[in-house]
């Protein structure tokens, strides 16, 4: 099957009448739902790096995530693991694992030797070894007294076979240098290169690269810059970090952003920037973030390829929180997590605890920890091209390899699809006039015409679509193949049997329409 989401123009020709519009996340209103309430946590319990999975045979939620903030070499920050029925309540179980002052009586998974900044694991089913199914890496080193302060610090890794009981890898670091933060790319890895993307140090302009690595151990060195601050940015704007999974053929990143306070000057900030260009990836500091630093929040970024990246919307992902709450001027999303009818987004949070340089007011400060909440958005409710009337889209040109289209769209009116021959033509029993329309909110709605026809007519030949929508969002087009077919007739059927809202609610697991998914937060 093939998705094809509107937060690019990657498969869009042309458009009339059309607005892409992004959407914010909705907070899940229990938030924080990760709380640093163990004594082995100490002020934090966050998750921007790390990784939230759904374990289908399981039936649970599982999260791996940062207990402890570091605030040095031997702070005993750890990798901690919890679990959940509904990605809300979290239950924090006995391991046996790793020993905290005296007792495994914890749900840690791993205390590195050094500190553990960031902990960032992934599943690895393309691994033939299978003690290294799972691989993590994080931010410590090991001691060395040929080093300032009796440390070589860097990237280091671990690998397990079943994400609780972890080893360290005996070589960490593994890439020595000054790269703070690294995300592996996905949830798990499907095959091909593994990819990591880092940010600069901490004390020094922030900007996010690229490496890649046959075994998680040697990377490609020097990484290549993604995302560098340019001249649409703020002066003061920072590149942090990169947080990314492919969603079903769309790498989709949630791209930390940093804004230095008080906003330096746009000439001062350009030879900032410049500077860090000439000097390359590995700059030395220049004392920066580290004191001016007073706000991060996630933007959207989108790629075909991994590589080539562009920054879709240079607006907050999800909204940062009012004054005095606990995700007031840190708010650092993960890697987005598909599940059901939505789009998990777990993110790292953090309250005023200190006055924001320059500030010329009173400001709510207090001891806040770092911790972890949650936002969702509808299935591939990233953006939507939107229509207040009527308005058109053409995509581009593909090789029809399914037998179905299915829609994700909010319409108020109606909406129709027609399917054309690679010259723009309308294809005999696919036409606008034969297509019946499509009104409602539905996730996955099948296309259809009066004629019976479907794309297994047009299999294998150039052909695009042309889509009428009026009053209404599209959100995504997929290209079925027939069992999916099946089984979106049997979801269409299904629902218009169910009109009673009480009784359509047992169908939202399987998504005929979305609805307001958590209406009890």
């Amino acid at each position: 099957m093939a998705k094809h989401l509107f937060i690019d123009d990657r498969f869009v020709a042309e458009t009339s009448g059309l607005t892409r519009r992004f959407h914010q996340a909705r907070k899940c209103e229990r938030n924080p739902v990760i709380r640093a309430d163990r004594p082995w946590e100490k002020d934090a319990a966050f998750i921007d790096s790390a990784m939230v999975v759904y374990d289908e045979a399981a039936g649970r939620f599982r999260a791996w995530y940062q207990g402890g903030a570091c605030y040095g070499p031997d702070d005993g920050s750890n990798m901690c693991y919890a679990t959940s029925a509904d990605g809300i309540d979290w239950h924090k179980p006995s391991l046996g694992v790793v020993e905290f002052e005296g007792s495994a009586d914890n749900n840690i998974v791993l205390a590195a030797t050094c500190m553990m900044h960031d902990p960032a694991p992934i599943i690895d089913p393309a691994d033939p070894d299978p003690l290294r199914r799972y691989k993590a890496v994080w931010w410590g080193g090991r001691r060395d007294a040929a080093q300032e302060g009796g440390w070589l610090l860097g990237h280091c890794v671990g690998f397990s076979a079943d994400g609780i009981r972890w080893q360290e890898h005996p070589g960490n670091p593994v890439w020595v240098g000054d790269a703070e933060v690294a995300v592996p790319f996905g949830l798990e890895r499907t095959g091909g290169r593994l990819v990591m993307y880092s940010s600069a140090d901490g004390y020094g302009m922030r900007v996010t690269a690229r490496s890649e690595s046959d075994d998680f151990v040697r990377w490609d060195l020097p990484p290549a810059p993604v995302f560098v601050p340019d001249d649409d940015d703020p002066p003061g704007t920072e590149a942090a970090g990169l947080a990314a999974t492919d969603y079903e053929g769309t790498h989709v990143g949630m791209l930390w952003v940093a804004r230095n306070l008080p906003e330096p000057g746009r000439e001062e900030w350009r030879r900032i920037v410049e500077r860090n260009k000439r000097q390359g990836f590995f700059g030395p500091p220049i004392e920066m973030n580290n004191v001016r630093c007073r706000e991060m929040h996630t933007e959207l970024v989108a790629s075909g390829d991994g590589v080539r990246w562009e920054r879709v919307h240079r607006e907050p992902l999800i909204p940062l929180g009012p004054e005095g709450s606990w995700d007031e001027t840190l708010l650092l999303a993960s890697r987005p997590l598909v599940h059901g009818d939505q789009i998990y987004l777990y993110y790292t949070g953090y309250g005023r605890a200190v006055p924001t340089p320059g500030a010329r007011r009173l400001e709510r400060i207090q001891p806040w920890n770092i911790e972890t909440g949650l936002a969702t958005l509808r299935l591939d409710g990233f953006a939507s091209l939107s229509a207040e009337g009527a308005g058109v889209l053409v995509t581009e040109a593909f090789t029809a390899d399914g037998t179905a289209i299915a829609v994700n769209a909010d319409v108020r009116g109606s909406l129709r699809v027609e399917v054309q021959d690679d010259e723009g033509r309308p294809v005999a029993g696919l036409t606008r006039e034969q297509a019946q329309p499509i009104a409602g909110d539905h996730l996955r709605a099948r296309a259809a015409w009066s004629s019976g026809s479907d794309l297994d007519s047009v299999r294998g030949r150039t052909i695009r679509l042309k889509v009428y929508v009026e009053q209404g969002d599209l959100y995504s087009l997929s290209i079925v193949d027939g069992e999916s077919q099946a089984v979106l007739q049997g979801i269409n059927d299904a629902y218009a049997d169910f009109p009673d809202e009480e009784e359509a609610s047992t169908l939202r697991r399987i998504g005929p329409r979305q609805e307001r998914a958590l209406d009890s937060w």
